[in-house]
């Protein structure tokens, strides 16, 4: 009676895995929490009047309330997504004094009371609150018990969802995605546009969902902050409140209708919440993994027939400074247009000299410091510094979109959600190249290339 309880047989399952037995005294506690979540649905399901259901969800009060709670979630989502992306972001991406305390914040609507969440709101944004005073007086703004209050109620409890999926998401982007984008000359902004927010449509359109199903049925917070007027801030769960005490049977019928619109989200996300959809992140090397054959390289691209490649280069720490590392170049002549000088410091000292036409092969072993030493000449990387000139003019302080150096990491870093053309122009489209003509030249080269068949290709189809 009290042995595992056998699912298959042994060896039976998916690629011949085996799948063990599920200990009773686990399996019987998580039936008994499936039961313990099903049967509040069920009842639902159960007290439901079926025949007078149609009747009873399009009463004038229920519409209207319905038309109101849609207005209300809209524009909550919109508001959440206005401050959340830029937040998770920040949260994900720049490292900064009371980053815990910050995520600790956004969390907090999460696990605070809703009528607690309400007071609070009405404490800064009331008549008298903090900024209640001020909003109505600069921009005659009254939030309380006005349906611009409900939207920042249900904005106030639904924002951090959409923030934890995107903070996750942007975990797990591959950075040399958007450092070869800088690389190639796109800004922060642009960056942020083609490559960073096409890759997170995934996550950002789960984190939306939750946010919106969790605006859509707030309601402590609303009724609290913005009390519970008919046409102004009366939603769809304060009608069911109401409905409660009036007409038990149409609050059974409007829960459903809420209840079927929360299964449905969750139902379409299929586990997507936590920013699963950037995949190509795992399935990659490490950036500066041992590859003798796949080398690194590093260009000038305001010189198309004349440049610098540094393939696979290291910083030994610990070398003598003026032997440098292991290199085969020419001997450095007179400085031209395009020449390369750079002054590297961090575990050594390293001067650079790369004139025009130069190809410069830099081996060393994993962990010499070939990758950090052409991370520091884009400016990506604070282990080393780099003071480097590039045909007399000093690019030390810019930033990386804008020092006009180009390279190519060991995975490729092509981007997943653009064409093989569209990867091939995003540089000439980074510098203000119209659309049109980018994609003559990108053409060109792959057709010179022999590869112009596969243009309309993804990455992972070629």
């Amino acid at each position: 009676m009290g042995g595992p309880v056998r699912s298959g047989r042994p060896g039976a399952g998916a690629g011949g895995a085996v799948r063990r037995g599920v200990p009773a005294g686990l399996l019987v506690p998580a039936l008994v929490g499936v039961a313990f979540l099903l049967l509040p649905l069920a009842g639902v399901l159960a007290r439901t009047d079926w025949p007078s259901l149609l009747h009873h969800l399009t009463t004038p009060q229920v519409t209207q309330a319905l038309r109101l709670s849609l207005v209300v979630s809209g524009w909550a989502l919109l508001l959440s997504l206005l401050m959340g992306v830029p937040l998770a972001w920040l949260l994900a991406r720049v490292p900064f004094p009371g980053k815990a305390l910050v995520r600790s914040l956004v969390l907090l609507p999460m696990v605070l009371p809703p009528t607690v969440g309400g007071v609070a709101l009405l404490l800064a944004f009331g008549r008298r609150g903090v900024l209640g005073p001020w909003l109505e007086s600069t921009f005659g703004l009254t939030l309380p018990f006005h349906t611009a209050g409900a939207v920042v109620a249900a904005a106030f409890v639904a924002m951090p969802f959409l923030v934890i999926s995107l903070e996750g998401a942007l975990a797990g982007l591959r950075p040399s995605l958007e450092e070869t984008a800088a690389s190639l000359g796109a800004g922060p902004l642009r960056v942020f546009a083609t490559v960073t927010l096409p890759l997170l449509a995934p996550a950002l359109a789960a984190g939306a969902a939750l946010t919106w199903a969790r605006a859509l049925g707030e309601f402590g917070a609303t009724i609290t902050f913005a009390g519970n007027l008919p046409g102004a801030t009366q939603t769809l769960p304060l009608q069911v409140y109401l409905l409660l005490q009036d007409s038990p049977e149409a609050a059974t019928s409007v829960s459903l209708l809420l209840l079927v619109i929360a299964m449905a989200v969750l139902v379409a996300l299929r586990g997507r919440w936590t920013g699963g959809a950037v995949r190509e992140a795992r399935a990659t090397p490490l950036e500066g993994a041992a590859a003798p054959d796949d080398p690194a390289g590093f260009a000038d691209p305001g010189a198309p027939e004349e440049g610098v490649t540094l393939e696979k280069p290291p910083i030994r720490p610990g070398a003598d400074a003026d032997a440098g590392p292991d290199a085969t170049a020419a001997p450095a002549p007179a400085a031209g247009e395009s020449d390369l000088r750079a002054e590297l410091t961090g575990y050594t000292h390293f001067p650079l000299t790369a004139p025009a036409g130069t190809t410069i092969a830099v081996v060393g072993p994993n962990g010499a410091g070939k990758t950090t030493l052409l991370r520091a000449l884009l400016g990506l990387t604070p282990r080393a510094h780099a003071e480097v000139l590039l045909g007399g003019r000093d690019v030390t302080r810019l930033p990386t979109h804008r020092r006009e150096v180009a390279w190519v990491p060991q995975d490729g870093a092509l981007f997943p959600h653009l064409s093989a053309l569209a990867n091939t122009a995003y540089g000439l489209r980074a510098r203000g190249v119209p659309r049109a003509e980018a994609r003559r030249q990108a053409r060109e080269w792959l057709v010179r290339l022999g590869v112009g068949e596969l243009a309309g290709r993804r990455p992972a189809q070629l």
